[in-house]
């Protein structure tokens, strides 16, 4: 089945969008290294990690579909932060935006009834859904620590053991 040239654009563009978002998660991370919350830098590092996966997932369907891979130029992500606070509350707004360029996605695909496109952008919202809720959950607990450096500390070391991605850039693989 031949992907629809609509559809192909938007995965197309898609790859971008999660080269864009490892691009932002690298940013966070390189921030973090010049920081004393090293777990945080893995945490972010991670993330990035897991995006490039999904932009490969994207790639692969482009090409087990037999449409043409355009890749396009990824965006100066932001650098610099005021705080961990601050860095979580860009990551949940990227991931915020991820879901509604997944949704966006899945709703031209019921438009051109593809439903194998369906099956994988469905596989993608669930992943987003975790992604959302991780991140929220982090930074509540980043507000609930506010200033005090000991429990900022806690919530880094709990950072440090997040699990990396799988190499499928599986579900299962760290939120």
């Amino acid at each position: 089945m031949t992907l629809s040239p609509k559809l192909a654009k938007l995965f197309n563009e898609q790859i971008n969008n999660e080269m864009s978002s490892s691009y932002v998660y690298l940013a966070m991370a390189a921030w973090f290294e010049q920081t004393p919350y090293s777990g945080f830098a893995s945490w972010m590092f991670n993330q990035s990690r897991e995006e490039t996966m999904h932009a490969l997932k994207f790639y692969q369907y482009l090409v087990d579909r037999d449409a043409k891979v355009e890749l396009q130029p990824i965006p100066k992500p932001k650098a610099v932060f005021k705080s961990p606070i601050d860095v979580f509350e860009h990551s949940l707004k990227q991931e915020q935006l991820v879901t509604q360029q997944i949704n966006e996605l899945f709703e031209v695909a019921e438009q051109v009834k593809d439903h194998a496109s369906k099956n994988l952008l469905l596989w993608f919202l669930n992943e987003q859904m975790e992604e959302e809720k991780t991140v929220r959950d982090m930074l509540d607990r980043l507000k609930f620590a506010g200033d005090d450096r000991a429990s900022l500390l806690v919530l880094d070391r709990e950072a440090a053991q997040r699990p990396a991605a799988a190499a499928d850039g599986g579900a299962d693989a760290g939120a």
